[in-house]
């Protein structure tokens, strides 16, 4: 209960919101004079971009949070009283919402009113009932009052008909479609019907297989078919082998075993069916850089392998190939930047580069989006500003272009096309480009930092006064290396040169001997006892440090081991 009076206050919120971005707009955000029509926002999309802001979802999610939270206070108080009393949760609600949208406003209060009291009898009385159950009594209420309402329903409902591509990970895509009841009838008998000639036609080829290798007396037809099946090829995946064989065709059905690594040949395409795809490679040129890191990427259903690029090619009637260079404004032009329409290169980059619109929250695909200058692009004098490169072109889809454009929000984008969005109350919110090229670059930026870090790890850089390189290299560090060891030569000299004296003390040549020894000694002794720790070989060279010599009990072994023996080999024993 706690959970749905919580979900009504959110909606109360998103209302209050609403009304007071309405009252804004129509005040005109204090300008004081009038807007012409086209720079008018709708305050769904205002309230939507702070609900995103605060929320962290995605824009159509909360579009929907905004759109029924209207509905419930406009349409359906009755529903929004029950949420707040803990007694409907939201899953409810939006079920009998959906199903009264159609009804009449004169009837719409009684209508709601006794479906919220049978459904919330139902409840209490123990009785829980599936959406399609819920649906079938909300209906029959409604047919009471308004039984037009239930065939506008439908009649709407019609124009949600259509086909839909998603792009999806694992080098997977999704197709949606819509259709109407009698036409998905039809779709899916002729699928069950082509996925009965491809069972037909496995077993055929299974049993043909079997046998070439068994004796045909005494096996099985039966069984050999049966022993050919993949246990683990399911309904799903037969019936998406069926969809491709509808629209492209089969040259003959006997080819089908090899669909989904099943033993035999791939399938071929009908006779006269001509596929070219359009396939993007991401690559810099260079061919020993990109042999492992180019990207193979398919327009419309996203990302694939280059063995299922070879793969469709083999099968197909070909392919358009655009060769895409990474390398972040490569397609930039002088003269163009001052034209107001970017190029075909440079716009199919932007929409490579960013997959989506880059407003938050906006997952409309780039395809179906505007290039937005980020910095308006100035007609009147085009080289003061708002150049058409790719550091300037954004991702719009045009609901969020309008947004862009008339709105108080400030927009500032990247040349890595990173985007960074300011609210009026200051809010910030940061998108990042999800498109192909995007993830390209990131992947190769990641891949350089691991190798630089890999080989800092393996030279490190220098320290002390050799900090001035900020990339230290072999030659940098063996000069500085060379520096700091004639530094320490020149400083032992200088110690000597102030310990030796040259004139002997008086006496007899003994003691003249003995205290020249003496001397000699303490001129060879001192300065080695006196000079500092960083005058020894480890610490004057970073070089003898990580190659000095090193002694190992083991190798001291292995020694004294070989030794013996060499001495039993060289004087071997008297028997």
């Amino acid at each position: 209960m706690g959970e749905n009076r919580a979900t009504a206050r959110r909606f109360v919120a998103c209302y209050e919101l609403f009304v007071e971005c309405q009252h804004r707009e129509e005040s005109g955000a204090g300008s004081g004079e009038c807007r012409p029509g086209h720079a008018v926002l709708d305050p769904i999309d205002v309230a939507a971009g702070y609900v995103v802001s605060a929320m962290a979802i995605s824009t159509g999610r909360a579009e929907r949070m905004i759109t029924f939270a209207l509905d419930l206070h406009l349409r359906y108080p009755a529903i929004l009283t029950e949420m707040a009393q803990g007694r409907l949760d939201l899953q409810a609600a939006k079920i009998l919402a959906s199903q009264m949208a159609t009804v009449h406003v004169d009837v719409l209060e009684a209508v709601q009113r006794q479906v919220v009291e049978e459904y919330l009898a139902a409840i209490e009385g123990g009785v829980r009932m599936g959406e399609k159950a819920i649906r079938g009594n909300v209906d029959a209420i409604i047919a009471r009052y308004d039984s037009n309402g239930i065939r506008l329903r439908r009649q709407e409902a019609a124009r949600t008909r259509g086909v839909r591509l998603h792009k999806g990970v694992d080098g997977m895509s999704s197709v949606s479609a819509i259709l109407a009841t009698e036409e998905a009838a039809v779709l899916a008998e002729a699928l069950d019907h082509r996925v009965k000639d491809h069972k037909y036609a496995d077993a055929q080829a299974a049993a043909n297989a079997q046998a070439d290798t068994a004796n045909p007396d005494t096996a099985n037809p039966g069984d050999r078919a049966a022993a050919g099946e993949v246990e683990d090829y399911s309904i799903a995946e037969r019936r998406a082998d069926a969809l491709m064989s509808l629209v492209c065709g089969d040259a003959g059905l006997a080819g089908a075993a090899g669909r989904a690594g099943r033993p035999g040949q791939p399938g071929e395409l009908g006779a006269g069916v001509a596929l070219r795809p359009k396939v993007t490679v991401i690559a810099t040129g260079n061919h020993a850089r990109d042999a492992g890191g180019a990207r193979v990427e398919f327009t419309r259903s996203g990302q694939a392998a280059l063995q299922a690029l070879l793969d469709m090619l083999a099968t197909s009637d070909g392919a358009t190939f655009e060769p895409i260079d990474p390398r972040i404004g490569a397609a930039d032009d002088a003269r163009a930047a001052l034209k107001y329409r970017p190029g075909a290169q440079l716009a199919r980059r932007i929409r490579l580069r960013d997959g989506t619109c880059r407003h938050p929250g906006c997952a409309i695909p780039a395809e179906a989006c505007d290039l937005d200058h980020v910095v308006p692009f100035d007609h009147a004098d085009p080289r003061r500003g708002g150049h058409t490169i790719e550091a300037n072109l954004a991702a719009m889809c045009r609901r969020h272009h309008r947004f862009k454009t008339f709105s108080d929000w400030i927009y500032d984008l990247q040349p890595d096309g990173t985007l960074t969005v300011r609210t009026p109350d200051g809010s910030t919110m940061l998108t990042r480009p999800s498109g192909p090229l995007a993830e390209y670059r990131r992947e190769q930026a990641h891949a350089e930092t691991e190798a630089w870090t890999r080989q800092q790890r393996r030279s490190p850089g220098p320290t002390g006064d050799e900090k001035a390189d900020a990339e230290p290299t072999f030659w940098s560090r063996r000069a500085s290396r060379h520096r700091t060891e004639r530094r320490n030569t020149e400083r032992r000299n200088a110690e000597r040169a102030r310990t030796y004296d040259p004139t002997p003390p008086a006496g007899n040549g003994t003691n003249t001997d003995a205290t020249s020894a003496s001397t000699g000694a303490a001129t060879d002794t001192t300065p080695e006892k006196a000079a500092p720790a960083s005058a020894t070989p480890e610490s004057a060279s970073r070089w003898w440090a990580r190659n000095k010599p090193h002694h190992s009990d083991i190798e001291k072994g292995i020694r004294a081991l070989l030794h013996e023996r060499l001495d039993e080999l060289i004087d071997p024993p008297p028997f």
